[in-house]
């Protein structure tokens, strides 16, 4: 492992699979000259596991990190796997078959498990300069699996947290890993020691040198490399700092690698490959510039597929006009669309998953962004090609960043909290404020108790031009001239109009508050000097940004509206939008139609000028979705709007606005919506076979209180054919709790109440078993439904000591039409060695989703748990006899929930979206990203078991 910073379930998945040695049996004898090197601490402690049950811990956690992470598409298909074979082939013969990932991990970070597989980042690729460097990278992380390391210390965890010391069948081994999992907390092993830890890395980058010098390459440059990445600037200390103890064990690290990094004899030694060189820099360019891979489709069963035409448009999240006006760009989750203007018309799309906003460069020829895994892209508007595309091999982590409008400039608040910029072309660090930010006490003591640095925003600008880059947090303020090259001391006269917030109106001008007026007042400030140029009553206190162009000044997040356009001429909010895809030039503003169009208007009087309906995109997770039982009809909502669709055809019926729930009742169609402007909020029935809608009745205003003890509802949701109102219990002036009442989605009669003392815990429904469970998680909570349940109470009895009972979780579940107690089961979390996340149930089996990933399954007339198994269930049958789980990107099992054994394995070429098993059970109807639906059989239990 090169660099690699995780919190503890990280750092259990990672840390402990990361090290391991090889058997002496295997060794070369120690006489000849081209022998490995020995250890004598660390790789001969005790290992209980075979070579055949590490491959099998890796199989069982390497669905785990390929789920997390996406895997990068290889683009020569084996460059990797051919030079880790070379590596391989200088060492010792082993069983373990090693197989190596590129996956978007963003940091420079590499790291291997047992069972051969290593995982690197596309961003420690980029940081290297030579195939020298790669080598002795993946001879790294091959040392520590080929000494075993990971096998040794994974014997240490089973031995301290389970007092085990032996490992039976690939059953046994993924019994034994949950076990780990479930009582974690409750076990005395807190890791590895530093000084192991050290003794590890060592010990691999001793046979990352050995291996890489036998392969023919120069063992220095791997020295090179890791000075590059630790920031070691070089320094290997020496005798007085290390007598002093200020050597740190980076600096340790280099001096051993520089120290080992002598030659060995000739006839050790293969020839290098003669294009080495070449072929890894045209590679590593390739490889930044790749995109995910994509699986290959393996539908056993298939019945039919269908494509939703037109697909549901996502949600715009950012739209912006070029400078010179004559182009817009918009984005969402997924793409970046590239319009023209005048006459607005789509000229392309950009692939641009998990990036932050683009924006059009200064003379509007270009589009520039960057994600997050700080590679930066340069598209040209003339060739509308990409021209440009720089991973920035920076050695340490962002917190943050910003990225300048000419794109040739980034903005990192670093994890040490220290402020730097970028040269993008060359990743030089062209500028460091060393800690721009002193963490609080508050947040000190957040990372004491969470193990984690908290969420820390700065605002970090630059101005239109690209010239100044301005920072700010608190009483910190950093003015950097990029022309100049030099910082801009900044005066008290222009700090008071950016102590709040701010924003570049032009190169040479600023818009702030004046912090020393009460009530603050709006200003516009030169920059740098701080004089005023003009003041005048704030309409609104929030973040500030800037037209395109126009006397215009857009307030963000300062009201009911999430930005409020405001006339600097007239001094007034002359307009407000709904959404932050919002966009001005001149007197036109541009934003997003209901219908997902991209419209302009005029800002005078809102006359539409022209709209466009932009391409396909992938539809993201979030909103309420939901299949017909008998598979005719599907919904989906997303932020925004919503659509129904006939899957016979894959016709769109209706296009809606978004709504909060999904009910089928024949051909009917019934959903709640949320409030809109002045109007309450509604449920609408919609007649799909006549496509005629009905408003069938209105809702209680929403209120959203500021606290429980107010008036109003705390929440109305929707849950298939049932609709739930959270609402405060009065008696006199004072407040006794609240009321859950449960109403029919199609008449808003109440079916049931529930009164709970002082919370509502979470609620998740189940429509194949028309159940609700209740998860409990306060301890005050546990214990009045333990008082109400015999045998609840004897479990949580059971556990012991009064930790165990308050780190414990209570699933009760109820019949979602009646509201009758079904019955309840406890969860051990191992004194919080996992939390619970969700649970829901159908028939006998209880769901129970937790931190890990896992699906945990109890019986609920038993109260026991039945086992567990890897991922979360995207669908359920209704008698609770199968589920299928997702255990990574569009790849998912069908499992029997008797026997936790997979029935079928699936594999689509898109994530899923959305899936249910038919009304009868027989199919399963899966919606993917790519808006296409399958439709697949459910085998009979007598198919599977002539299969088996």
């Amino acid at each position: 492992m090169i660099r690699l910073a995780h919190t503890f379930a990280f750092a259990l998945l990672f840390s402990v699979l990361i090290q391991s040695t090889f058997s002496p049996a295997q060794q070369p004898s120690r006489t000849s000259p081209c022998a490995m090197p020995s250890f004598s601490t660390v790789v001969n402690d005790p290992n209980m596991f075979t070579e055949q049950q590490e491959e099998w811990l890796g199989e069982i956690i390497a669905p785990q990190i390929q789920k997390e992470f996406h895997v990068i598409a290889d683009p020569e298909s084996d460059y990797l796997e051919k030079l880790g074979q070379r590596i391989l082939a200088q060492l010792p013969p082993t069983k373990i078959h090693y197989h190596f990932f590129i996956i978007d991990l963003p940091g420079n970070d590499s790291f291997g498990f047992a069972g051969g597989y290593i995982f690197i980042s596309r961003r420690i690729l980029a940081l290297a300069q030579n195939e020298d460097e790669l080598a002795g990278l993946l001879g790294h992380e091959i040392g520590h699996i080929i000494t075993r390391q990971p096998a040794i210390d994974m014997t240490r965890v089973f031995h301290e947290v389970l007092g085990v010391n032996q490992i039976g069948d690939r059953q046994d081994l993924l019994d034994k890993w949950n076990r780990v999992l479930d009582t974690a907390a409750k076990a005395t092993y807190k890791g590895d020691d530093r000084k192991r830890q050290q003794q590890e890395q060592l010990i691999a980058d001793r046979i990352a040198i050995y291996a890489m010098t036998r392969a023919g390459y120069n063992p220095s440059r791997f020295a090179d490399y890791f000075d590059r990445i630790a920031q070691t600037k070089g320094n290997k200390g020496g005798f007085w700092s290390d007598a002093f103890g200020h050597t740190t064990p980076d600096s340790k690290r280099l001096r051993e690698l520089s120290r080992n990094s002598a030659p060995i004899p000739a006839e050790c030694v293969s020839a290098a490959p003669a294009d080495a060189d070449p072929r890894f820099l045209k590679w590593q360019v390739e490889v930044i510039s790749a995109k995910f891979a994509v699986a290959k489709e393996d539908i056993p069963g298939l019945i039919r597929k269908v494509t939703l035409r037109p697909p549901l448009r996502g949600e715009l999240n950012s739209i912006r006009f070029s400078p010179d006006g004559k182009y817009l760009l918009a984005q969402d989750s997924s793409s970046i669309f590239v319009l023209s203007h005048e006459p607005m018309a789509n000229l392309f799309r950009i692939d641009a998953p998990d990036s932050y906003p683009a924006e059009f460069t200064p003379d509007s020829q270009f589009i520039v962004f960057h994600d997050k895994e700080l590679r930066v892209e340069k598209w040209s508007l003339a060739s509308r090609q990409r021209v440009a595309m720089h991973e920035l091999a920076l050695s340490g982590e962002c917190l943050q960043t910003n990225l300048s409008p000419t794109g040739d400039k980034l903005a990192c608040l670093g994890n040490d909290l220290a402020v730097r910029l970028v040269d993008v072309n060359t990743s030089n660090i062209l500028f460091t404020r060393p800690t721009f930010y002193t963490i609080t006490y508050f947040e000190a003591l957040l990372i004491r108790t969470l193990h984690e640095l908290p969420t820390i925003e700065i605002h970090m600008v630059f101005s239109p031009d690209g010239r100044y880059f301005v920072a700010h947090h608190g009483e910190n303020y950093l003015a950097f001239d990029l022309n100049a090259m030099n910082e801009i001391k900044l005066s008290g006269k222009i700090k008071q109009f950016m102590a709040y917030h701010f924003t570049f109106l032009s190169p040479d001008e600023i818009a702030g508050y004046d912090t020393r007026t009460r009530p603050l007042k709006t200003a516009r400030v030169r920059f740098p000097s701080g004089e005023t140029v003009e003041e005048m009553a704030s309409l609104g206190i929030g973040e500030l940004a800037a037209p395109s162009k126009g006397n215009y000044l857009l307030l963000v997040h300062a009201g009911d509206a999430p930005i409020a356009l405001m006339d600097l001429a007239q001094k007034k909010v002359v307009l407000a939008s709904k959404s932050l895809a919002f966009a001005v030039y001149d007197n036109e503003f541009a934003g997003e139609t209901q219908g997902g169009e991209v419209g302009i208007y005029t800002i005078s009087d809102r006359k539409l000028v022209s709209n466009l309906q932009l391409p396909d995109s992938p539809l993201g997770t979030s909103g309420a979705k939901g299949f017909s039982p008998d598979g005719k009809w599907l919904a989906v909502s997303g932020s925004s709007r919503g659509a129904l669709w006939s899957l016979d055809t894959g016709e769109r019926l209706f296009h809606t606005k978004r709504f909060e729930g999904t009910f089928f009742d024949q051909d009917q169609f019934i959903a709640k919506f949320s409030k809109a402007d002045e109007e309450p909020p509604r449920v609408f029935r919609f007649n799909l076979a006549s496509r005629s809608t009905e408003n069938l009745y209105e809702l209680d205003k929403e209120e959203r209180p500021e606290s429980e003890t107010h008036e109003g509802h705390l929440r109305d949701e929707q849950f298939e054919q049932l609709l739930f109102s959270v609402i405060p219990q009065k008696s006199g002036d004072s407040y006794t709790g609240l009321v859950l009442e449960v109403h029919d989605v199609r008449t808003n009669k109440k079916l049931w109440e529930r009164v709970f003392p002082q919370k509502v815990p979470e609620f998740f429904y189940a429509r194949q078993g028309n159940t609700l469970s209740m998860v409990v998680a306060d301890y005050d909570s546990i214990k009045a439904e333990a008082q109400q349940d015999a045998a609840l109470n004897s479990k949580l009895v059971a556990l012991g000591n009064d930790k165990a009972k308050k780190d414990s979780y209570v699933v009760r579940v109820l019949e979602g039409s009646t509201g009758k107690n079904l019955g309840a089961i406890l969860v051990d979390s191992g004194n919080l060695s996992f939390k619970v996340r969700w649970a829901g149930a159908s028939g006998d089996n209880v769901l129970v989703g937790d931190s890990n990933d896992r699906t945990l399954v109890y019986s609920l007339a038993s109260g026991q748990q039945r086992g567990k198994v890897q991922g979360q269930p995207r669908a359920v049958s209704s008698s609770g006899d199968r589920m299928l789980v997702e255990n990574g990107k569009g790849v998912v099992n069908l499992y029997e929930t008797s026997s936790l054994q997979p029935v079928v394995h699936f594999t689509f070429p898109s994530p899923i979206v959305h899936a249910e098993f038919s009304g009868n059970g027989n199919t399963l109807l899966i919606l993917t990203a790519d808006q296409t639906v399958y439709e697949v059989q459910n085998p009979p239990k007598s198919q599977v078991a002539n299969a088996n």
